[in-house]
């Protein structure tokens, strides 16, 4: 797993190189963010953590800069039970890939999604626009833990 601070720096060169201003609250949220690269956390946990930092903040300021570092691909979003959660960008490199998400735990692991031979052979006459990989189940660790 890669060093916060690297994560965190990462976001902060996407972000320079974008047209949006480098602010502190915007540094602050990126920091927290970055500590939840194999997790989803609810948006309106972000919210909370960043009206404590910033108690007159609006929550549309935190909701806008969400979808900001979403577009730029900073963040990972997903929508789970109608909730909006969000994740720091596990892969800069290749941001379109799958997640295996670990039911018990809720640990989230990257999987490659690159489609396979035959199935981009089986799709040739197709416009493959984007490809979501999600596959639930239980997670190495807690296998190991139920096995116990």
């Amino acid at each position: 797993m890669v060093d916060n601070t690297l994560k965190y720096n990462k976001g902060l060169d996407i972000l320079k190189q974008s047209t949006f201003r480098i602010t502190k609250q915007r540094k602050d949220l990126l920091a927290y963010l970055s500590k939840f690269e194999t997790t989803y956390i609810p948006v309106t946990e972000v919210d909370a953590y960043m009206q404590k930092l910033y108690p007159n903040a609006s929550h549309t300021t935190t909701y806008r800069n969400i979808k900001e570092f979403s577009d730029l691909g900073i963040i990972e979003q997903r929508t789970e039970d109608g909730q909006l959660n969000v994740k720091f960008q596990c892969d800069f490199v290749t941001p379109h890939h799958g997640h295996f998400f670990c039911q018990n735990c809720h640990r989230v692991i990257k999987l490659d999604a690159t489609l396979a031979p035959k199935l981009q052979a089986d799709l040739a006459q197709f416009v493959v626009l984007t490809v979501k990989l999600e596959i639930f189940g239980l997670c190495d660790k807690c296998q190991k833990n139920q096995a116990s």
